[in-house]
């Protein structure tokens, strides 16, 4: 299992550079699917004799995402870093009340 475990890391590592070469933090939906694919081939290679066809599935994964990657320039919007509040001492709480406008309960509360 330690080659396989290796290529689930290099898998994170690969979207992790990807996202690094966007100048943005990988979302968590971005390394939820490569973490999907291999729970599914640990499954499989939980089955002794398709360990190997596993672990050749999971470094044919790396490969293959990691020629998409590779050369490429990155594009994409990311959306980050966010965008600034125009007023950075109103803030607006879900309840569509401003900051100044919610009242606390005090200190004997």
């Amino acid at each position: 299992m330690g080659l396989f475990t290796a290529a689930w890391l290099l898998a994170q590592g690969i979207v992790t550079y990807r996202w690094a070469r966007l100048k943005a933090p990988p979302t968590p939906g971005a390394l939820l699917w490569p973490s999907v694919i291999f729970v599914g081939l640990a499954v499989l290679a939980d089955y002794p004799p398709a360990r190997g066809t596993a672990t050749a599935l999971a470094v044919g994964v790396d490969l293959a995402v990691l020629m998409k990657v590779l050369g490429k320039a990155p594009s994409g919007v990311t959306g980050w870093p966010p965008l600034v509040m125009p007023d950075a001492t109103t803030s607006v709480f879900p309840s569509g009340a401003s900051q100044s406008s919610v009242s606390s309960p005090g200190p004997g509360a």
